[in-house]
């Protein structure tokens, strides 16, 4: 299945690094501060427009209010997503350094 997701513009967030979405997919990536990555599925249409288009909406209020909080998502696993293509690239420094 393809993917498109959009990362949602950067707001200061003290839990949320960063927000990818895919509203064709209903899917969307949260990435915490603390290094760890979910993906979630069966997301709100209206929601991912809704932070997409709004942006005095709080990335972490409405990860919590749509992803974590909620009986509609459901996080994905292994089997249904491919984490490894948001896996960070490992930064090493030069030798001479």
């Amino acid at each position: 299945m393809f993917n498109m997701f959009i990362e949602v513009p950067t707001r200061t967030s003290t839990a949320v690094r960063s927000l990818k979405v895919d509203a064709l997919a209903s899917q969307a990536v949260v990435e915490f501060n603390t290094g760890y990555i979910y993906a979630y599925g069966n997301v709100s249409k209206r929601a991912i427009l809704n932070v997409l288009f709004n942006p005095d909406i709080s990335l972490g209020f409405w990860v919590n209010h749509n992803l974590v909080n909620t009986e509609r998502t459901y996080q994905l696993n292994g089997d249904e997503f491919n984490y490894k293509q948001f896996d960070s690239p490992k930064v090493e420094l030069p030798s001479f350094v």
